[in-house]
């Protein structure tokens, strides 16, 4: 399903919010099988680690989903630039999948949206 630049968009990036200070918001992400998050925008730099295998499908307004295999384990660093990073995002594996979602709170790091850094625990795309 392509996004819509009309659909609400949401600042919760996880579906619980565990810790948040002046300068970190600490979120959790569960998604069972099918089940998709809310169309969020991500204001703040990111890392995120996956504590299940997952298959993944990512999709930003006036895009087309993208699916991508990762691994248990895998952890991503994530630079948002000026404009932020709106997408949805939907388990469409045969599990349960959980991550933690770490936003370092202030403006990015850079004006651009940067390529991730990560630790290399991802399969091919699907």
């Amino acid at each position: 399903m392509t996004l819509q630049n009309r659909d609400p968009v949401s600042r919760n990036v996880g579906t619980e919010l565990l810790f948040e200070n002046d300068r970190v918001r600490v979120w959790d992400m569960q998604l069972a099988p099918g089940e998709s998050s809310e169309l969020h925008h991500h204001d703040s730099d990111y890392v995120f680690a996956y504590v299940s295998p997952v298959r993944l499908e990512s999709t930003e307004p006036g895009g087309e989903p993208k699916v991508s295999v990762f691994e248990d384990g895998y952890v991503q660093y994530n630079v948002v630039g000026r404009a932020g990073r709106t997408h949805r995002v939907r388990n469409v594996g045969e599990e349960a999948h959980r991550h933690v979602i770490v936003e370092i709170l202030g403006p990015s790091v850079s004006e651009d949206t940067l390529p991730p850094e990560h630790n290399g625990r991802r399969s091919e795309p699907a």
